[in-house]
């Protein structure tokens, strides 16, 4: 048996510019991220050769079927389907989160990342940072055909407070952000994140926002621009840290404008109270539309914008280091099960 935790993300800056359709353009491409402690579990297990089903896979349902084709949750059928296929049979997929999906955080890819991870640890195969976040990326992109980006699987495989900068190949570079711990602590400080209290199917967002690259240039270029300023501002210890909250504004103005879709109405309203209230800046996490809304605030304004977003659920978060972990590895439980490559009946 075999557990895996992948941290969700919270992106900053650049976001869009991590698009294959938008670097193949020949346009520069880089997110500043971190990842935080809140994780997407996997737990996985040859099944026993016992049950009248081979799969089971639980997640937001429970399925016990036969054959892979069978699996209903994507990930988990075509990770299985491209990386097992006829060779093995029967397996345990159980799903957990922190949070819920399809918010904003990256938890699709962590949960990509946490499957992938496992599966190979199961089959007792090393497998690096680099090596999870690309065939993450390879799973989503190529086997499911989504339209996604490069930097949530890299976020939850590597983990960390990182500059990534991407190649026009799929290929890119990771600056680790080291800061002092005070500076580190004030920017924790500083962030409180708020659930809207509904999710949204983030592909359709991004499919809208992709078809509009062409149109959005100077959008995403700034958007882009706003990487460097944003790590210019964390590293720089003579600039204050609520220069980020501003600048975190600047980049929702940007990111607005790229689709009607990314906001609402609701949203709008709730982050224009958060301002009036002391916040300087904020954002929707991912594609938008819904799921989570990072507010920057001064520490002596959280009182006052806790009480202005009341209704919407606040979510107390710190930032990781560690990215993807196997947090249980016990082969002896396998010894039960059946060997690698045997077939249920």
């Amino acid at each position: 048996m075999i557990i895996v935790r992948s941290p969700l993300r919270v992106s900053f800056f650049g976001g869009g510019t991590d698009h294959p359709s938008w670097l193949e353009r020949g346009e520069k491409g880089a997110v500043l991220s971190t990842s935080i402690d809140k994780y997407i579990y996997i737990q996985l297990r040859r099944l026993p050769a016992v049950f009248d089903f081979n799969y089971r896979v639980a997640w937001g349902m429970l399925e016990e079927v036969s054959t892979i084709n069978e699996i209903q949750h994507p990930v988990v059928r075509e990770v299985l389907k491209h990386y097992a296929g006829d060779n093995e049979t029967g397996y345990e997929v159980i799903h957990n989160s922190d949070l819920p999906s399809k918010s904003g955080l990256g938890s699709s890819s962590s949960f990509t990342v946490s499957l992938l991870h496992a599966f190979f640890g199961n089959q007792e195969m090393l497998s690096s940072k680099k090596k999870l976040a690309r065939e993450a990326i390879f799973v989503e992109q190529k086997l499911l055909g989504e339209t996604v980006g490069y930097q949530d699987q890299i976020a939850a495989a590597h983990g960390g407070l990182n500059r990534i900068e991407f190649s026009e190949d799929g290929d890119y570079d990771i600056s680790p952000i080291r800061l002092p711990a005070a500076r580190r602590a004030a920017l924790e400080d500083s962030m409180m994140l708020f659930f809207t209290g509904f999710t949204r199917f983030a592909d359709e967002i991004e499919k809208r926002k992709v078809a509009k690259f062409g149109d959005r240039t100077k959008e995403l270029r700034a958007i882009y621009d706003m990487v460097g300023e944003g790590e210019q501002i964390l590293t720089d210890p003579s600039r204050d840290i609520n220069d980020f909250g501003a600048l975190l504004n600047e980049t929702w103005m940007n990111k607005k404008a790229l689709d009607a879709s990314v906001s609402n109405p609701e949203i709008d309203e709730r982050y224009e109270a958060a301002l009036k209230a002391g916040a300087l800046g904020g954002k929707l996490l991912g594609a938008g539309g819904g799921g989570f809304l990072l507010m920057f605030v001064p520490p002596e304004k959280r009182a006052a914008v806790m009480a202005a977003m009341k209704g919407m659920t606040h979510v107390p978060l710190r930032m990781e280091r560690s990215g993807s972990q196997v947090v249980l590895y016990d082969p002896e439980l396998d010894s039960n099960y059946l060997p690698a490559g045997a077939k249920v009946s």
